[in-house]
Parts: structure tokens; C-alpha cells; sequence
């Protein structure tokens, strides 16, 4: 209703405006009094005393000042206007400007105020500035402060006095103007909110409480991207995973969620906005709402979603599906326009986005930093090639193929601590055609001076060859394929168009340099000369590597037998192996194979043997059923626990006993292949390579308390055989004379099949002389070892081997 009449009024005012205007441009006001007392009947203009249509004839003939209407003007920041009366309310002790309209005004002499209903009660009136700021004949305006009215008195009433022409009579009492529309009051007016007032108090702060959960929904659930959430469902502790799985559905509907939460934000910081503007106005109501929305709306819910997000979210998920109902009807037709115009959201991240993701990590988690650092390394391969961490050629010990393999040279290779050496013809390094491999060396007799390309063309080590700006991870598929760990880098040469390119060596390069780059780790191996490759700091080298054992009686073996043990081995084996006879292995070999092949195991200490299978220590599993293997061996002392079949059947095997007699066969069998095959350096080689030549037992066999035991690998077999094909076709102008008389025999020996001669007793070369007797057990064991046709039948009884192995040996 107030703001029915405030409009009322202005609109009346506006009309009395525009026909003083029209009076004014006419410049008829004066002589047309016909029309100026229609307008005073019409819109109940005040003259200065009271006055009917006639007094007012008489008035505007007099040039008495008469009165149409009064504006105020107030400050625009100031939140008052009229009261329902149509009276002008104002602020006290504020100035502002009060216009007068009608007619005569220009003989108007002073303005005044009054509470009272008389104009001469100067203790209760107020005077108006005698300086008008506009003074013409119909329009008269002037600033004004007033005081606050007393309690008793309800608005200023406006007394004119008119100016008094010479030799006029003076004027008496004045009386105040009755006009509502003229007076003036200080008072407020009580204030009307749309609800109580503590109700609205309470809406306005749950109306910031939901502006405060919008927004940090806004950024805590947007920040999480459906990936992320998917990631934690799988990787998080039980409480993220419990708050993910209840997000995820509806952040998989990103626009939706957006649009809805977006919408409520603005929908309840409107209605903030107007409420606050009911409890108070202007630049307050401005401030408080500025302040309650940035601060509890923005501030504070931000930067604790931004943390606690996903807890967040999760707790009140009810909230958020309510209000996508509530807003669905305008929230999904705009996220459906949006899927069609932004498409699918989906965040992948590149390689070497990812790489910088986990490279900020590792600062922050420290714990997990070697682990991070290796994923790194293992995805910044993909950007460095091969002479980024080969070795450079100058740093690679390389030997020319004349070299002889004397006993001087290799104690030299020995000391040097390699492993592996390039081989080159012709004395050009930038021409290597072999790769010698110490272990090649293990079983040849030093003072047979072979040269280093006589041993390579019998084992052939196949050289890989790889351009300088080859990717490393197109080297490591081929280091995986079983291609070699090993490879030699060339570099193409700049030549002109007309010649044949040419390929300089410039390092040499091994899976375990691409193992360092992705582990960030320096691995010094034997062909590292400085400890990287980037600052070239030599490293002192201290070779380790017991490798003397291989090479005659220079030091030691690392797992020693007795001789008079040694040579009863080498008996029995050629007596009942036909895969160690002279036909495939040459006996100096043989008995090269046995020294390096003694194995010795002591579990006592480690595991008392029960049925209980699960304690026993990997070294003591000799075999295990089903599982491949590339073994053959001879139980040479102690016990062994033989477990057969599904009914795990058990036994006993002692001295003598061999298990593997199928790899022998076999190895028999591919004996006119073993010598043009390359190299096989081990089990994982082998069943590679030639998976043929492997057996798979249908037993299990752990050793017993300590067990002295011949193991003879398939590789270590061909390197044999090949040793010995070496020692039968050296030229004998190239011999000793013992190596001469030996390779004779052995030639001899190789065209047919051996005749075994006679055997000493072993018994009378273990057993001390002064508790040596004559022992039948041995007897027939000789005999039956001289026996042509026999020659598979091992020791049985046990106690014939007891006899003949006393636990006590004599050197």
C-alpha cells in the first residue's frame, strides 16, 4: 500500500508539474484567471490564508503569492520518501532541497516551518535560508535542514509571508498551510520485512550455508575427475573408497552436476542479497551481503573443499541429488547443450605430463622416492638412444683374434676381472667379429697356447651390431627377445653418395646400462671405466671375481675334492656314462669338468628334514617334480631324499647314485649338432635355445644333512665337448710334447668305442693302509667295471659303497 502511494503521489505531483509548465510557455497565467481557478479547483491548491474560488480571483488580481504544489528532493543514498498520508519524510540534521510551484511567487519574502498551528511562535519554528536559489514567479526552490520533531508534534507545516509593497498596511498573522502535500516530518516510519524478523535472520544464514556448500561442491567435486574417482574406488583406503563409490554416479554427469550447483549458488546468493536488503539499505545492505557471500560463501567452503572434497561430497550427496531434481528442468537441457558442444569430459594425461606429475611427487613423498624415481627412468627412456649410455670404445678391453691363450694371457683376463671380450680381425677394432666369453676359457689347458680365434670359431658367440641413434626401448625388446645382453654400437660415417657407406665402432653397450637409466642408479660392471657415463669419474677398479678357479691349479677350486676321489669319479664316469667317454670328451677336459663341477651342501644347521617339505632351503632341492631341468648329478658323498610319485613314495640315495641320465641321452644323440651350435650360456639360454636338450623329473630330490655331489650343466657339457673337438683338431706342429702324445691318444680313442682297462680297486686307494683288506664288494665291483657290456651298472648295495668310501680320505 506505501508503495501504491508513493506512486499515487508522484504522479500527482508530475501533472500539477507539467500544467504549471504549460501555464509558463503560454505566458498566460496572469490574464487567463478562468483557468487558474479551474487548476486550483482541480488540484486543491493552497493560497498563503484560507480561501475559496473567489479569494483566489482576488489573490491572483491582489498578486498575492498562491501555491499548486511542493517537491522535495532528497539524496539518492537516502532510503525514505512519503508515509502513507503522502507526507515528505526526511532525514534530520541532513540538508535538502525543497521546490515550491504556483503563482505570484516571486513576491513571496520569507519561507518558514512550523510544528505548531501558528506561524508566530518563533520558539517553534524553523526558518528557511533567505537566499532562494530559484526565485521567478511560479517557481521557487531553497535548501533546508530541519530538527527531529518533538514527540507530540506529528509533521512541519510550511508558512509563507509575502513582501509588503511601500505604503501597504503590514500583514497580520500568518497561518501554517494545511496541505498534506506541503508538509514535512522526521519521523521513521516502522520498518516492514517480508517475515518476522528473527525467521528472516534464520533464512538468511541457512541461505549462506547453502551458498557455502554449493560453492565448495562446486570446485571440491568438479576438481575430481571421473578417473580420479575411479582410481581411488581401486586404490584408496577403505574410507576413500566408500566416499568415491557414493560420488562417482553423479560425477560421471558432469554438465548436469555443474549446471544444477551453479544454478542453486545463484538462485540462493539472490535471495541473500534481497533480505539483507529488507533488514537494512544502501551501502549496508551492499556490504553485509558482499561479506556474508565472500567470506562464508566463497572463502571458507572453498579452501576446505579443496582438501576435504571427497569427504565433503560424499556426506551430503542427499543435498546435491535434491537439488539437480529441484533445477532439472532448466539444468539438463543446458548440460545436454554442452555435452554436444565441449563433447565427452575425459582428462589423459601424456608421458611427459605424467613423468612431471611423479617427478613433483617424489619431493613430497619421500618415502616412496625410489620407487618414483624408477618410474621416471623407466619412461624417460623413451627420449634417449644408445650412445646416450653405452660405453665409449676407448674404455672396452678388446683383444685382436691372434692373441694366444697362454697361461700368461689369461691369468691376465683373469686379473683384468672381464667377462665378456670383443674380438677383432685383421687389427682393426672397427672389425669385430667375435665375443669371447672368459667362461669359454673354464675347461682348456692354458699350455695348449690355442689362439683367441680358434676358441671363438668353435662357440660362436653371435655379435649384435646397433646404430648410435637407436632407441633404447627397441633395444631392450631386443635384449628380451633373447637376442644377447651384450652389443656392439656403430656410427654411420658421413661419405659421399658415390661410395659405399662406411661404419665406425663407437662404444659398446649392455642391458645393464639400460637397467641403470631406469633404476637412476650407477650399476659398475665389468666394462665400466668411470662410474657414469656424463661426469667420466674413474672408478677403482678391484676385481672380485674368484674366475682363477676355471684355469688349472693355479688357486684353489671354491668346493674341493680329494684326488684319489677325482680320478675314481673319472672311472666311474667313463666306465658308465657314455656321454663322458674319449669319443665326446677328451680325458683332460673330463677331468677339468669334475674340479669345476664339485658341489658341496651342509644342512645340518639349516633345517632338521621331516615330513614337512615347506622348511627346506633352496640350495638343498637338487630336483623338484615337474619342473625342467638342465642337471646331471652324481652323488658323490653324503645323502640324498628321493621322493617318487603320487603316492610320495621315499627313499634313500647315497654314494654313486645319479640322477639325469636322460639329458646324457640326449646329449649323445645331438652330439654331431653341439659343435656348429652357438653358444648356450645358461638354464634360461638353454630353454630358449634348445629346450630338447632338458629333462623334467618325476621325482623330488633334497639333499640330507652335508652331500657331496658332481652337477654337470647342459652348457657346461657343450663347452666340454667343444673344448675337446678343439684339443683334437689342433695341428701338431702347434703341440707340446705331452699335448702332442695326449691329442694322439685321444684321436685314437675317438675313432671307435673305448675299450675300458683294467680298473684299480678303489677301495685300496680310499682306505687307509693300515685298515686296508681285501673287500669282495670291491672285487666285484672291479669286475664288473672291466666287464664289456656292463659298463651302465653302478655300485647298488650299500654296503659295498660304505666299503668303498670311508668317510675318512687319505691325500
Amino acid at each position: 500500500m506505501a508503495s501504491i502511494r508513493h506512486r499515487f503521489d508522484a504522479s500527482r505531483r508530475r501533472r500539477r508539474f507539467a500544467i504549471v509548465l504549460t501555464l509558463l510557455v503560454g505566458g498566460v497565467a496572469s490574464q487567463n484567471d478562468t483557468l487558474i481557478a479551474d487548476l486550483a479547483a482541480d488540484n486543491s491548491s493552497t493560497p498563503i490564508a484560507p480561501s475559496n474560488a473567489n479569494n483566489f480571483n482576488n489573490a491572483s488580481n491582489a498578486k498575492t503569492p498562491f501555491i499548486f504544489g511542493m517537491r522535495v528532493e532528497l539524496p539518492a543514498d537516502d532510503p525514505f520518501g512519503y508515509d502513507e498520508s503522502g507526507i515528505c519524510i526526511v532525514a534530520p540534521y541532513e540538508e535538502f532541497k525543497v521546490v515550491l510551484y504556483g503563482n505570484h511567487l516571486d513576491k513571496i519574502a520569507q519561507v518558514m516551518w512550523t510544528y505548531t498551528n501558528s506561524c508566530a511562535d518563533a520558539t517553534h519554528v524553523v526558518q528557511a535560508a533567505n537566499q532562494f536559489r530559484v526565485h521567478f514567479n511560479h517557481i521557487v526552490s531553497f535548501p533546508l535542514t530541519l530538527k527531529p520533531l518533538p514527540e507530540h508534534a506529528h509533521a512541519y507545516k510550511l508558512c509563507v509571508r509575502p513582501k509588503v509593497a511601500p505604503g501597504s498596511p503590514p500583514i497580520g498573522e500568518i497561518y501554517p498551510l494545511e496541505d498534506e502535500a506541503t508538509c514535512i516530518t522526521t519521523e521513521r516510519p516502522p520498518k516492514t520485512y517480508f517475515l518476522p524478523l528473527p525467521l528472516q535472520i534464520f533464512c538468511i544464514a541457512c541461505l549462506l550455508m547453502l551458498s557455502a556448500l554449493f560453492s565448495g561442491l562446486t570446485l571440491g567435486l568438479m576438481s575430481l575427475t571421473p578417473q580420479e574417482l575411479e582410481l581411488v574406488v581401486k586404490s584408496g583406503s577403505k574410507n576413500e573408497r566408500k566416499c568415491a563409490e557414493k560420488i562417482l554416479p553423479i560425477r560421471k554427469k558432469g554438465n548436469l552436476l555443474l549446471c544444477a550447483l551453479l544454478l542453486g549458488n545463484v538462485i540462493v546468493n539472490s535471495a541473500i542479497s534481497i533480505l539483507m536488503n529488507e533488514l537494512t539499505s544502501g551501502i549496508y545492505a551492499l556490504i553485509g551481503a558482499t561479506l556474508g557471500i565472500v567470506i562464508f560463501g566463497e572463502i571458507l567452503p572453498q579452501s576446505i573443499c579443496v582438501k576435504k572434497g571427497l569427504e565433503v561430497g560424499a556426506h551430503t550427496i542427499a543435498i546435491t541429488q535434491f537439488f539437480i531434481y529441484l533445477t532439472f528442468v532448466i539444468a539438463w537441457p543446458v548440460s545436454k547443450l554442452l555435452d554436444y558442444l565441449l563433447g565427452d569430459e575425459y582428462q589423459a594425461y601424456d608421458r611427459k605430463r605424467l613423468m612431471e606429475l611423479i617427478k613433483m611427487s617424489m619431493t613430497s613423498n619421500g618415502q616412496l622416492s625410489n620407487e618414483l624415481k624408477i618410474a621416471v627412468g623407466a619412461m624417460e627412456i623413451a627420449d634417449k638412444v644408445v650412445e646416450d649410455v653405452m660405453t665409449k670404445i676407448d674404455d672396452v678391453f678388446m683383444l685382436p683374434d691372434t692373441t694366444i691363450l697362454n697361461a700368461k694371457t689369461v691369468m691376465e683376463i683373469v686379473k683384468m676381472g672381464y667377462t665378456r671380450i670383443p674380438v677383432y680381425s685383421g687389427g682393426d677394432k672397427n672389425n669385430v667379429t667375435d665375443m669371447l666369453y672368459v667362461k669359454d676359457l673354464a675347461l682348456l689347458d692354458p699350455d695348449d697356447n690355442f689362439t683367441v680365434k680358434t676358441v671363438c670359431g668353435y662357440h660362436k658367440h653371435p655379435v649384435k651390431f646397433v646404430m648410435n641413434d637407436t632407441p633404447l626401448p627397441s633395444l631392450l625388446e631386443a635384449f628380451k627377445k633373447g637376442e644377447g645382453h651384450l652389443a656392439m654400437v656403430k656410427r654411420l660415417m658421413n661419405v659421399d653418395d658415390s661410395h659405399d657407406p662406411v661404419y665406425i665402432l663407437v662404444g659398446i653397450v649392455t642391458l645393464e646400462d639400460i637397467v641403470e637409466e631406469i633404476l637412476q642408479a650407477e650399476i659398475n660392471d665389468e666394462f665400466d671405466v668411470v662410474s657414469d657415463n656424463v661426469n667420466k669419474v674413474k672408478l677403482k677398479k678391484e676385481p672380485n671375481r674368484d674366475v682363477a678357479k676355471y684355469f688349472g691349479d693355479h688357486e684353489a677350486p671354491q668346493t674341493t675334492i680329494s684326488m684319489q676321489l677325482q680320478m675314481v669319479t673319472l672311472q666311474w664316469m667313463i666306465a658308465n656314462e657314455p656321454a663322458f667317454r674319449p669319443k665326446y670328451l677328451d680325458t683332460n677336459v673330463l677331468e677339468r669338468l669334475i674340479r669345476s663341477s664339485a658341489r658341496r651342501i651342509d644342512v645340518s644347521s639349516l633345517m632338521a628334514l621331516g615330513d614337512d617339505a615347506i622348511n627346506v632351503p633352496r640350495l638343498a632341492k637338487l630336483y623338484t617334480k615337474d619342473e625342467p631341468s638342465d642337471k646331471y648329478i652324481l652323488i658323490l658323498e653324503g645323502r640324498v631324499q628321493v621322493t617318487i610319485g603320487q603316492s610320495t613314495m621315499m627313499f634313500e640315495a647315497g654314494p654313486w647314485h645319479h640322477f639325469g641320465d636322460e639329458i646324457m641321452r640326449k646329449m649323445v644323440a645331438a652330439a654331431a649338432t653341439l659343435g656348429r651350435s652357438t653358444s648356450i650360456i645358461g638354464t634360461s639360454d638353454l630353454s630358449a635355445r634348445r629346450p630338447d636338450l632338458m629333462f623334467r623329473p618325476d621325482f623330488t630330490a633334497i639333499v640330507k644333512d652335508t652331500c657331496t655331489y658332481l652337477e654337470i650343466s647342459v652348457s657346461a657339457y657343450i663347452n666340454a665337448y667343444k673344448a675337446s673337438l678343439m684339443q683334437r683338431e689342433k695341428p701338431l706342429n702347434e703341440l707340446s710334447d705331452n699335448s702332442r702324445a695326449s691329442s694322439v691318444t685321444n684321436s685314437n680313442l675317438s675313432l671307435a668305442e673305448p675299450k675300458v682297462g683294467p680298473i684299480f680297486d678303489p677301495g685300496a686307494m680310499l682306505v687307509p693302509e693300515s685298515v686296508r683288506k681285501p673287500s669282495v664288494a670291491s672285487t666285484d665291483l672291479v669286475k664288473a667295471l672291466n666287464t664289456v657290456g656292463q659298463r651302465d651298472v653302478p655300485p647298488v648295495a650299500e654296503e659295498e659303497e660304505l666299503a668303498l668310501l670311508p668317510k675318512k680320505e687319505t691325500v
